[in-house]
């Protein structure tokens, strides 16, 4: 009798902590998008990490189930721009939250993957229940495929923002160049100068100088403007780490709601005849490819530089943006007849109304 009773009082005791740690999780965000091979993605935001499972219902239903809270502010009721779904909604019983969504066609467990990625402080990323859906994954990606739901992260205080943000904001890919927010962001600038060219022209210098350019370009097309630095200074502070100066950057861009992020800059290598023009993008939103090789086309006819091409690359600013973002390496600073032409107010006009052009094929001007 006395070991029954022990047993009995040790699984309430395993209940009760099961239940508290449920109940500490809160369920703060449902989001989704679809990648450049057609993947979609179910994102969970949480409070902390927690249980969940992943099914199948009926053959035609994703459900996510994940024990805990669930926050008011949460959408009950979504769309989805997939030809896998339409929709979702988000329910919830006495100790779970359960994300539905239909599928139009049947999926199996063996094209579902699910993982939990941690709370990233440097960006307010949240806690993230991912479900990826391969049903109607493609095997090259292509441009037809991209679209996000996606949450605003919170911005850590700056010298240049104290400000902390949250709301959701969905980013702008067409209707033209008229109302459309861009951020650009001029490479470098204060006490960093970037690459220096063998006659001393700075990369900080001609990246403002082209900056300039094209958000005159922008102005008078009705786009929405904002730079990161309007002039020859750091963005977070004097001699800054370098994590610090480039969150501040993208947090220009968060702050400001950006449809776009441009970031300017050239390139620099030992070898002296090394030259040419490339963009850079992270396919974190599905159009941030679109964006980097319409830009692309544009400056390689414009510079009249060999076309090194539009690259996936992991850099911070275009990985941490939440909007579609672009890094630009225009020329080399090390190639003495790139130096010249970089420095020349002829190429900069050039060069920026090249960047102008690629935005407004971008946006559907």
């Amino acid at each position: 009798m006395r070991k029954r009773f022990f047993t009995f009082l040790l699984l309430m005791v395993c209940l009760m902590i099961t239940c508290t740690v449920s109940a500490a999780a809160t369920v703060t965000g449902v989001n989704w998008g679809v990648d450049k091979f057609n993947v979609l993605r179910m994102v969970v935001d949480l409070t902390e990490n927690t249980r969940y499972n992943v099914d199948i219902v009926n053959d035609r239903e994703l459900q996510i189930k994940i024990s805990g809270a669930m926050d008011p502010n949460v959408v009950r009721r979504g769309s989805i721009k997939s030809d896998l779904a339409k929709s979702f909604a988000v329910d919830r019983d006495k100790t779970n939250v359960i994300v539905r969504v239909p599928m139009t066609k049947r999926i199996q467990k063996s094209e579902l993957k699910s993982f939990v990625l941690k709370k990233d402080a440097s960006t307010g990323r949240p806690t993230r229940i991912v479900v990826d859906v391969s049903t109607n994954k493609v095997k090259n990606a292509s441009m037809k495929y991209g679209a996000t739901s996606v949450r605003r992260p919170v911005i850590r205080p700056t010298q240049e923002s104290s400000t902390p943000v949250g709301n959701r904001i969905n980013f702008a890919t067409t209707g033209g160049l008229k109302g459309k927010r861009i951020t650009i962001d001029p490479g470098h600038g204060g006490s960093d100068p970037g690459a220096i060219g063998l006659k001393g022209n700075k990369e900080k210098t001609s990246t403002l100088l082209i900056s300039n350019y094209l958000r005159q370009y922008l102005l008078a097309e009705g786009a929405l403007v904002s730079l990161t630095r309007a002039t020859d200074k750091d963005v977070y502070g004097p001699y800054a780490s370098a994590k610090d100066e480039l969150q501040a950057r993208v947090n220009v861009s968060t702050r400001n709601r950006a449809d776009a992020f441009v970031s300017i800059h050239h390139n620099a290598n030992n070898n002296r005849s090394v030259g040419g023009i490339a963009t850079y993008y992270y396919p974190k939103s599905g159009y941030d490819y679109k964006l980097g090789n319409a830009i692309q086309k544009k400056m390689e006819v414009a510079s009249r530089m060999r076309n090194i091409g539009t690259q996936q690359a992991n850099f911070y600013v275009i990985k941490r943006s939440y909007m579609p973002a672009v890094l630009l390496e225009i020329g080399f600073l090390s190639n003495p007849n790139e130096e010249v032409k970089i420095a020349s107010t002829w190429f900069q006009k050039t060069i920026a109304k090249a960047i102008f052009d690629g935005l407004k094929e971008y946006f559907g001007g």
